[in-house]
């Protein structure tokens, strides 16, 4: 295992845990900011895994989830106030 695995994977599991915050209040990011990070984070997984990180993989699709999470949270928060007006 290479030492960068360990520090990329760290990195990325505070990143997931700062995300919680955003995950459990009521005030999300913009819908298209999270599809984007999804596509990029999509990106770094693929070229993390090529390179045989498989931990910082692993980690970055784990930070690539939790924007699809808040994505989904958007989009669903967005369709119920447009019913509601």
């Amino acid at each position: 295992m290479r030492w960068q695995d360990i520090v990329i994977s760290i990195c990325q599991i505070f990143f997931v845990v700062a995300m919680i915050p955003s995950i459990r209040s009521n005030d999300k990011p913009a819908f298209s900011t999270s599809v984007m990070n999804v596509i990029l984070v999509g990106i770094i997984v693929v070229c993390l895994f090529t390179l045989n990180l498989w931990f910082s993989s692993i980690t970055a699709a784990m930070v690539g989830l939790t924007w699809s999470v808040l994505a989904i949270q958007k989009r669903k928060l967005d369709l119920t106030s447009s019913r509601l007006e």
